[in-house]
């Protein structure tokens, strides 16, 4: 009986802390400095005092790779970008799923 639960504490310590969610206040008064795309579906952004987020899409946005600019629907929170709103590009809405602090997005590698 002392061994499941051993056993369940165990595997609970291995298991790697989920980064919390995070909130960006007034999207709405240009706190996105800058955003990086890495594939469909990830989006580094920079808020004007410098910090990293990265943003996972609950699916692929076909239009991210190449975006030039995007939009944010914030409909359900106010003026906060959070993992409710939505990334606007060139007509698709992209649904944010997890939004946190991040490091700078990886390099990109020259062709």
């Amino acid at each position: 009986m002392l061994l499941l639960p051993l056993a369940l504490l165990a595997a609970a310590g291995a298991a790697p802390p989920q980064p919390e969610e995070a909130r960006i206040p007034f999207v709405g008064f240009r706190t996105i400095r800058t955003f990086h795309p890495v594939g469909y579906d990830i989006v580094y952004l920079q808020d004007t005092r410098r910090n990293w987020y990265r943003a996972t899409l609950s699916g692929p946005c076909l239009n991210l790779p190449d975006a030039i600019r995007i939009g944010v629907d914030t409909r359900f929170s106010g003026d906060t970008l959070d993992n409710t709103s939505s990334f606007l590009v060139d007509g698709q809405r992209c649904r944010i799923h997890s939004l946190v602090r991040s490091d700078p997005p990886p390099r990109r590698h020259r062709r």
